[in-house]
């Protein structure tokens, strides 16, 4: 809790931070909005699918240019200019009146969502470095927090008005405008120091080979919970309509827990040890998910919460620490690799129960995580 203490008694540090929660206070606001769009514009299942695809696809694209326009703006500037373009994309959504022009928003709303992911990681990466702390855990603990405001303001804004109104989602935005554009100055200063070639390297991949497939694991497990785990207690566990959600609740209050944990943990036992442990959890945890029960189930799915909380964070903090790998790229390719697990492997999981049923998805999960952990033992840390 010590870089929590640190992030809430300065400003400097909690303005990337607030950057972290912003951010999900739009997203998860669009998330919970779902429902009311669907009947609004009126598609299927599977052209919602697509829809997200296309925010996806967005975020995808934006990884690969980031890096150039926070040389191009510098990077305090990237990250104030970020969460305006979050801001101002966020409300496209709510306007459209087309399924089409809902790709399309959702397209340009991934585009401002990558941006601002690979800049505010960047950022923090960047002012440990400068001041020796380690805050980064905690920092993507206020993204998970944020993730938990939208939903209860969310829901309340639902149960009030029964759904959530372009109102709603105006002063949201100008809150966090007002705001970010006040803590914008505590940040705006900080630069990176480019001394790379403007033009991508393959040699990145080599050195970040482990850490990418890593997170494309992870965020690929973190992605089959989120999609899965209601379905699971209710086809697998037999649990009641009340528990459905349970599951995914004690994933995401263990792991806004394990962020705000995990900076001391790390700063004390290093990267490396901290990635392993996690893993180790994330194991425990999907094994206890195995055991069916529903009790066991909802302990296992916040062992896992617990476990995966500290994995991207980590993975942020050791890509960003190779000295001849430029920064913003190296976070870049581990945030693109995460993005495409998180939308690939939820697919992949939901095939293997077509074929047989969940409780083999989330076997399989287990095993890529059993992957990962071997993986993290034969990482080696690069040398400063």
């Amino acid at each position: 809790m010590k870089a929590l203490g640190l992030i809430l008694k300065s400003k400097y540090f909690f303005a990337p931070a607030f950057i972290f929660m912003s951010l999900n206070l739009c997203v998860g606001t669009w998330a919970v909005s779902i429902p009311q769009l669907k009947a609004k514009i009126g598609f299927s299942e599977a052209e919602l699918g697509i829809a997200i695809l296309c925010f996806g696809f967005g975020t995808f694209v934006m990884l690969l240019v980031a890096p150039k326009l926070i040389k191009l703006f510098g990077l305090g500037k990237a990250c104030l200019l970020g969460i305006i373009f979050v801001c101002l994309s966020f409300l496209g959504p709510y306007v459209v009146s087309t399924y089409v022009t809902l790709c399309v928003a959702l397209f340009i709303l991934g585009l401002s969502t990558g941006f601002i992911d690979i800049s505010m990681n960047t950022l923090v990466s960047q002012i440990e470095q400068i001041h020796d702390i380690n805050i980064m855990s905690a920092s993507h603990g206020f993204f998970s927090l944020g993730g938990v405001l939208s939903g209860g303001l969310g829901a309340l804004s639902m149960a009030y008005f029964g759904v959530i109104p372009l109102s709603y989602v105006l002063v949201l935005c100008g809150l966090v405008l007002i705001l970010n554009v006040y803590f914008s100055k505590f940040y705006l200063n900080i630069h990176l120091d480019h001394k790379d070639s403007h033009s991508f390297d393959f040699s990145y991949i080599k050195p970040l080979f482990v850490l990418l497939l890593i997170g494309f694991i992870c965020m690929a497990a973190e992605g089959a919970v989120a999609d899965w785990s209601a379905l699971y207690l209710k086809d697998v566990s037999n649990a009641e309509p009340f528990w459905l959600a349970i599951g995914f609740l004690s994933f995401s209050v263990f792991m806004t827990l394990g962020r705000f944990l995990g900076d001391a943990i790390s700063y004390k036992h290093g990267s490396k040890k901290v990635l392993i442990v996690g893993l180790l959890t994330s194991i425990f945890g999907f094994g206890l998910v195995l055991l069916k029960a529903i009790f066991w189930t909802i302990l296992g799915f916040g062992l896992v919460g617990f476990g995966l909380s500290v994995v991207i964070p980590e993975l942020f903090r050791m890509g960003g620490r190779y000295p001849h790998l430029e920064k913003s790229r190296s976070i870049s390719l581990i945030a693109g690799s995460g993005y495409i697990g998180f939308l690939i492997g939820p697919v992949l999981f939901g095939f293997v129960a077509d074929f047989s049923d969940l409780w083999w998805s989330f076997l399989l999960v287990l095993m890529l995580i059993f992957l990962s952990l071997m993986l993290s033992l034969i990482y080696k840390t690069p040398k400063l």
